[in-house]
């Protein structure tokens, strides 16, 4: 969901020109050349789009009336995919309960709709024969994938602990394991699939959950589950979550209908790429405008600014060189630089 106040006009930076004539000399989409008024007192941007002649001209931005200027870094808005390590808990048993069933549950919070009420509950289960650790959680393992694999979109992608990273799958054997030595399992997320204005980026909510063993003496929960997604690599970029965004504020810019009427809709040629690895570094400028006489009601707007996150940082440059000796505050997420 995305919010705008009165309006928000979002552009899409493929690379810096140095005025308006650089851009008008090149058919290239995307390109953005940062003016000003001949008194210096006002910004716009120059930017071509994907129409026949392409040249858009931003709204007049006072320079006085720029209440914040915010500037993100696509690193910081990357999602890293959930992961956990389920282990044994040792003050129970350092070694599997022989007899015992071994119990794994994973809660899917807001599987169908946001609500805390819509969750799904998927398990995977085996019963120990041995006191062997591996041969436990290899087997619960394949029985959790077996478990999963009736889902139409994969969730989760299980691997062993002290294994080589191969993801366990309802084809897997445990022959194929032979050479594996576990000492627990690992569950990360997957990434879910995406529509452009139809199925926004989604991300798994996932509770995981060890069941009870009865030790001689009580039940007591088996495993400990620990969350290790803040030393995790594997990220999801807001690359989608971006295309989202040209989809939507092009609705202030005359696209108000969308894909409505679709297959008779106009259709639209947007500038972002959804599947860009590094993802998209934004600027956000948000000001008023503020006329003569009665008219002094302060209407807020907002020109949004996204791009990759060299080209962004050089154009936050030429800003901010513009809008020296004026009070603006810049506020920089942690990883801008």
């Amino acid at each position: 969901m995305f919010t705008e106040n009165q309006s928000r006009q979002l552009y899409v930076v493929t690379d810096n020109a140095a005025d308006a004539a650089a851009i008008k000399e090149s058919p290239a989409a995307g390109k953005i050349a940062l003016g000003e008024t001949s008194d210096g007192k006002e910004l716009f941007f120059v930017h071509r789009g994907y129409t026949d002649d392409g040249l858009q001209r931003s709204d007049l931005v006072n320079k006085c009336n720029i209440m914040s200027i915010s500037a993100t870094a696509a690193a910081d808005m990357a999602h890293k995919k959930s992961k956990y390590e389920i282990t044994l808990d040792a003050n129970v048993s350092a070694n599997p309960i022989v007899g015992q069933a071994y119990i794994l549950n994973i809660i899917i919070k807001n599987y169908i709709a946001n609500g805390d009420d819509s969750i799904k509950v998927k398990f995977g289960a085996t019963k120990a024969m041995s006191t062997d650790k591996s041969a436990l959680f290899k087997n619960l393992a394949l029985n959790l994938a077996k478990n999963f694999s009736r889902e139409p979109v994969p969730v989760i992608k299980i691997t062993l602990k002290g294994g080589d990273g191969t993801e366990i799958t309802n084809k897997t054997k445990l022959s194929d394991l032979s050479e594996t030595t576990a000492t627990g399992i690992i569950i990360e997320e997957v990434e879910q699939p995406w529509r452009l204005g139809a199925a926004k980026q989604e991300f798994v909510n996932l509770d995981i959950q060890p069941s009870t063993v009865f030790d001689g003496n009580t039940d007591q929960v088996w495993g400990v589950v620990t969350d290790v997604t803040s030393t995790n690599n594997a990220v999801i970029p807001n690359s989608k979550k971006i295309a989202d965004m040209e989809y939507f504020y092009h609705k202030n810019r005359g696209d108000i209908y969308g894909n409505m009427c679709w297959p008779l809709n106009i259709d639209t040629k947007y500038l972002v790429n959804s599947d860009l690895a590094a993802g998209y570094s934004t600027i956000d400028i948000h000001y008023y405008y503020e006329g003569n006489s009665h008219n002094v009601g302060h209407s807020e707007k907002t020109i949004t600014l996204v791009g990759e996150h060299a080209k962004m940082t050089a154009l936050l440059t030429k800003i901010t060189t513009k809008l020296n000796g004026y009070n603006v505050t810049v506020n920089k997420s942690a990883s801008w630089g």
